[in-house]
């Protein structure tokens, strides 16, 4: 065999080598899908691998992250709450994915909403999440007013130090001993203020 052979065949090798590894590289869809049931079955082990370390977490009114570990402990103070969450109308627009997310938590039961609206958007980059955003709907953003809004006035008073160890700096911490005492202190806040109390 001719040596120009021999170079165009392992030449011809090596492309459908390329062809085949960028093939098999996940699609924005499956990862999404994939991040849905790690989130779903608690698990930090299959959950982090699917985020880039300078990845960014927006849900505006609530939080703005930036970095993997910042989404860690957000995804730890989920895990804490036991969320569960629906993505439907998935659809992929290049590296993009776009979906709507129904939210349910041990928080939101104990608030008394059944579940929480969001329209997800999520950025796949290389294979991983590069950016996540979720924005609630009206109806969610006023669910939650309707609860916060008079729980922390009254916690702002009434249990002042509690809440001064879940914030710093104004803002709530987001993490799993936060997710502990936020749904206490909601669950406390309703038994003192639900009708026929003594207080």
């Amino acid at each position: 065999m001719k040596r120009w052979v021999r170079e165009v065949t392992a030449l011809i090798c090596v492309l459908l080598l390329c062809i085949t590894v960028s093939s098999c590289s996940r699609k924005p869809l499956d990862v999404v899908k994939a991040y849905q049931h790690a989130y779903n079955s608690h698990d930090l082990g299959q959950l982090l691998p699917l985020i880039a370390e300078e990845a960014t977490f927006q849900v505006p009114g609530h939080f703005d992250l930036k970095g993997k570990n910042d989404i860690r402990l957000v995804a730890e103070y989920d895990f804490a709450l036991n969320i569960q969450m629906t993505l439907d109308r998935l659809t992929a627009r290049g590296d993009t994915v776009y979906c709507e997310l129904v939210e349910t938590n041990d928080w939101l039961e104990a608030a008394g909403i059944d579940e929480a609206y969001y329209k997800g958007k999520f950025v796949i980059g290389k294979g991983l999440i590069r950016h996540i955003r979720g924005e609630a709907t009206r109806e969610t953003q006023k669910a939650f007013q309707d609860v916060l809004n008079p729980l922390l006035e009254w916690a702002s008073e009434e249990r002042p130090e509690q809440l001064a160890q879940m914030m710093q700096e104004g803002k709530f911490v987001y993490n799993a001993e936060n997710a502990k005492k936020s749904l206490a202190l909601l669950k406390e806040w309703r038994e003192v203020t639900e009708p026929g109390s003594d207080e």
